[in-house]
């Protein structure tokens, strides 16, 4: 326990008087305080500081009860902008957003075969270019990552795909941009967009994003934490055995989830079909040998049977996890996004049926299973949050 410093303090309030208003705003000085239990003064001071820093106006007056009529307060949206990054997928892309979110300009990047250095160098590339395009002071930098993320530290501690091992981002783009810096896996960052905007509805269960694309993984938001490991590690399900003596993962052990449920391994499955000679799916690509998820859709919207059994399969393996997930974290409530997500309700029912029979069936039931499609900007939205989270503590 130590004694609180008047600095402390000051930043204290200051946090508390700004989440009310952002949550609350409009709102009068003496609806924060009852809200808040901070004296009136010490409200009027805080308020006139973020006045002058010019992240909060007055925009007229409370409706007349009796007596003078309360001056109502709100956040300035764009006073600030805040740069969201999404390094997950085969293009790097970025935005600049305002205060609430709401992106304002995005940049796309193909990343192509880059790696190592220079994906890293696409990386500058792309802040680089969203800072030319800025129009308001700038708050910081939010980073959604696939790999092993040391948040604390802002350190990337390993990225199999990207070929990336303990890149100290933080301190590299802080020297560069002299921003605050902060990030999270990429999974974890999609599950604070949606429990921070409120995709959840209100919803308080324990959530777990899964997203199931080209690797698996999972975000973990518990009592409106954001579970990042110690200090990395937390939602790294893509690396559970789900098939003993299964096939061998990238990471060196064998029958990891990825083997199963992630496109990359449903890809490898149904190209092996063609391989084969089996001929049932012929047709459903111009190129086999650059075969892609829409034409796997396709042929499964065609009811072609095997594939259909590969998705099953990727189902039960999904299950599998779902049910561990459970039997931690009781009733909770599980998103499936990603390109594996597409196939709908064929595989919840999949993933469903195998969480059924490997746990108590009470807490299977109870447990809520969907897909989430909120669209392709969900990691921005998630970095977007984990700054404005640590700069303004608003989140």
């Amino acid at each position: 326990m130590k004694k609180a410093t008047l600095k402390g303090a000051r930043k204290h309030n200051t946090r508390l008087v700004l989440k009310t208003i952002y949550s609350m705003g409009p709102i009068s000085r003496a609806d924060i305080a009852r809200h808040t239990n901070l004296t009136p003064p010490t409200v009027s001071d805080v308020v006139l500081d973020l006045i002058n820093q010019g992240l909060v106006n007055e925009v007229g007056y409370a409706p007349s009860t009796s007596g003078r009529r309360a001056i109502l307060l709100q956040i300035v949206d764009d006073s600030y902008q805040l740069i969201g990054i999404d390094l997950s997928r085969q293009d790097f892309r970025g935005a600049l957003a305002d205060l609430r979110g709401e992106i304002n300009f995005r940049v796309d990047l193909p990343l192509g075969d880059l790696d190592g250095e220079a994906a890293l160098v696409m990386v500058y590339e792309l802040v680089d270019s969203l800072i030319e395009n800025a129009t308001s002071p700038m708050l910081g930098i939010g980073i959604g990552s696939p790999g092993l993320i040391d948040s604390h530290n802002g350190i990337l501690q390993q990225s199999v795909n990207l070929n990336w091992r303990h890149i100290p981002f933080r301190k590299l783009l802080h020297s560069r941009y002299g921003l605050p810096i902060h990030m999270a896996n990429d999974c974890q960052v999609a599950a604070l967009a949606v429990h921070t905007f409120n995709i959840t509805n209100g919803n308080d269960l324990p959530l777990i994003v899964i997203n199931a694309g080209w690797g698996v993984g999972s975000g973990i938001v518990l009592n409106n934490q954001l579970l990042h490991g110690n200090p990395v590690g937390a939602g790294e399900i893509g690396h559970i055995t789900v098939v003993e003596n299964g096939e061998q993962c990238a990471c060196g052990n064998r029958g990891c989830l990825e083997t199963v449920s992630s496109s990359r391994a449903i890809l490898k499955r149904v190209n092996e079909l063609i391989n084969n000679n089996s001929g049932s799916i012929h047709g459903f690509s111009k190129n086999h040998e650059q075969l892609i998820m829409s034409d796997v859709l396709q042929a499964f919207n065609a009811g072609n049977e095997q594939v259909r059994d590969i998705i099953y399969d990727a189902g039960r393996a999904l299950g599998i996890t779902a049910a561990n997930l459970v039997g931690i974290f009781g009733r909770c409530r599980i998103l499936i996004r990603g390109e594996v997500s597409q196939f709908g309700q064929f595989l919840i029912d999949a993933i469903r049926e195998e969480m059924e029979k490997r746990t108590l069936p009470s807490l299977a039931r109870v447990s809520q299973i969907g897909i989430l499609d909120i669209g392709p900007d969900i990691v921005i939205k998630g970095a977007s949050a984990l700054v404005l989270k640590h700069e303004l503590g608003v989140l």
